[in-house]
């Protein structure tokens, strides 16, 4: 009797890890890429000091189409505080807007690089704040509505956290780094390990954006970097890249 008490006790335990483990998948299917990445880099004692998402579309424009692009961007956009530059071959019109309430800067910038009297075009849009939203996920879908607007078609998304661990850790930089890999159940395709600096850059099935690298697919990069001693040991995610400075 005592056996087949501990035998269903047993089987309800294995139930019960089950039914977890599936609940946590289709949470996390649910997720945004923001929302995945910071969760993941809270389980892994990292505090977010700031994010960044950034969408870009290639034009194809010439001087006097650039120019009426400014003036349609200028007129669909008359909060953004705007300001042009002309450097060598390069002419840009920079768009920024904060939301003091919510601590977030959007930016929009249209740039032209003239290349052999042929000019190639590119409109990026740009999100970036040092607090943490409400809510990642709202956070995320907003960035993904506003991007359709300005871009008129679904464009491929760039997100990146930058956050650090806590000063009086003993960290060895490369185990940190695997450990940020398996939350993100990702796989390696190249790395770079120095005594204060680790990069590694993945693959990962959980979101189906990617690039290549001269042989592999890649969609998620982390960096860490330590200072020395007492100082902060910063931490970097993004896919399918890292798009800040680290």
């Amino acid at each position: 009797m005592k056996k087949k008490r501990a035998g269903r006790i047993i089987l309800f335990f294995v139930f019960l890890s089950a039914l977890i483990a599936v609940f946590h998948s289709i949470h996390a299917s649910e997720l945004s890429p923001l929302a995945q990445i910071a969760e993941g880099m809270e389980r892994q004692q990292v505090t977010v000091d700031e994010w960044t998402l950034h969408a870009k579309k290639n034009l194809n424009l010439s001087l006097s189409e650039f120019d009426d692009k400014v003036k349609e961007l200028k007129t669909q956009y008359p909060q953004y505080h705007w300001e042009s530059a002309r450097e060598d071959k390069i002419v840009k019109a920079v768009g920024t807007y904060s939301d003091k309430k919510n601590h977030t800067t959007f930016k929009l910038q249209l740039v032209t690089t003239l290349k052999n009297q042929n000019p190639t075009s590119y409109l990026l849009y740009e999100q970036m704040s040092p607090e943490q939203p409400e809510n990642w996920n709202d956070t995320y879908e907003q960035f993904e509505r506003q991007a359709h607007d300005i871009f008129q078609n679904k464009v491929f998304i760039f997100t990146c956290l930058k956050g650090h661990l806590n000063d009086n850790m003993s960290i060895v930089l490369q185990k940190k780094a695997e450990q940020l890999m398996k939350e993100f159940e990702a796989s390696p395709v190249e790395h770079v390990v120095e005594p204060h600096f680790v990069s590694v850059s993945a693959f990962t099935y959980k979101w189906t954006d990617y690039i290549m690298t001269s042989k592999h697919k890649m969609n998620v990069q982390v960096a860490l970097r330590s200072a020395g001693m007492g100082e902060k040991h910063t931490v970097t995610v993004g896919t399918p890249i890292v798009t800040t400075e680290y």
